[in-house]
């Protein structure tokens, strides 16, 4: 299953500007295929090994920072050590519950963010960080202007 992936990641990968050779596009298709969406460095470690890579850390870090650097995965403000990463792109919000370690995806309306927020904060006021990221905008689109 990971080659046929493999093989649909090759042209998403092109377009992003990368080589749709060697692992990348392997990588790529295990971290679209897997079961969980954000995945740490370690996660995708033991994917990787599980799946027969035969890749090093540093050659798996150096690729999913090339990935995430390409806008082909997201990398997640993370209250841990190692990198958390996103195979979900589209812009959305998260909710992140320290004690387990576990992140949620929050696609929603801004007002139903917002409810979410307030509710969060009258349940639990002294238990709850904000932390808000304003993203770059893509090359392509021109970034917002002060008029």
């Amino acid at each position: 299953m990971i080659r046929t992936m493999a093989v649909t990641c090759q042209d998403e990968l092109r377009r992003a500007g990368l080589a749709g050779t060697g692992t990348l596009p392997r990588l790529l298709a295990l971290l679209r295929e897997a079961p969980e969406s954000h995945l740490s460095f370690s996660q995708v470690l033991h994917m990787a090994n599980e799946s027969d890579f035969r890749i090093s850390p540093v050659d798996l870090d150096r690729q999913l920072r090339l990935l995430a650097d390409s806008g082909l995965i997201g990398r997640l403000p993370s209250t841990g050590a190692e990198p958390v990463f996103d195979t979900v792109t589209e812009p959305h919000s998260h909710l992140v519950y320290e004690e387990t370690g576990q992140t949620v995806d929050l696609h929603v309306s801004p007002e139903t963010l917002l409810a979410v927020l307030r509710q969060a904060l009258a349940v639990q006021p002294n238990q709850v960080e904000v932390l808000v990221r304003v993203r770059s905008a893509p090359s392509d689109e021109p970034a917002p202007s002060d008029q």
